[in-house]
């Protein structure tokens, strides 16, 4: 895969099919057109925020952004698609990096013994910094963003057909 289409893994699927809620695709981005500024603030700082109380605090609130993403999704994201998605995928991510941090470390460590941290060290600490700013940058933007290496634990709820919504 090119390195580009890796880091800008934007999109709902892989088909490059828009989402459902009205978006548009921009080249290769999903633009949200109804995304006003402030859905293009909280989306801005879904993303930033877990990431600056990670690097203040030394990685200590680097679980906060699983709270975050849920906060993000169900308080502001209620009556606002775009800002929902974008805590959903914080949420996502959040889980995700956490699960590589604790179990693929000790995995990493105790198959390797130890000599494979000094290449899945640089790893995390690229994962932890690079992709929250990218996502940050796109969701200013008004951009959809999805996470590389991302375990999708709470999906895009599906849009309801004619029949279900009348049943």
């Amino acid at each position: 895969m090119h390195a580009a289409a890796f880091a800008m893994n934007i999109g709902p699927d892989s088909k490059n099919q828009p989402p459902a809620d009205g978006s548009t695709m921009d080249g290769k981005h999903y633009v949200y057109q109804d995304a006003t500024d402030e859905d293009c603030q909280w989306g801005l700082w879904t993303h930033l925020g877990p990431l600056l109380a990670t690097v203040i605090t030394s990685g200590t609130l680097a679980p906060l952004g699983i709270v975050w993403g849920l906060y993000v999704m169900h308080v502001p994201g209620k009556e606002r698609p775009f800002v929902a998605d974008h805590g959903r995928e914080m949420f996502n991510y959040a889980l995700t990096y956490v699960l590589y941090s604790v179990v693929g470390t000790a995995l990493v460590a105790i198959f390797t013994l130890g000599i494979g941290l000094i290449f899945f060290a640089p790893f995390l600490l690229i994962y932890g910094l690079l992709f929250p700013i990218l996502a940050s940058v796109a969701a200013a933007k008004g951009r959809y963003y999805r996470y590389p290496m991302c375990l999708r634990f709470l999906k895009a709820p599906q849009p309801k057909t004619a029949e279900q919504q009348f049943a």
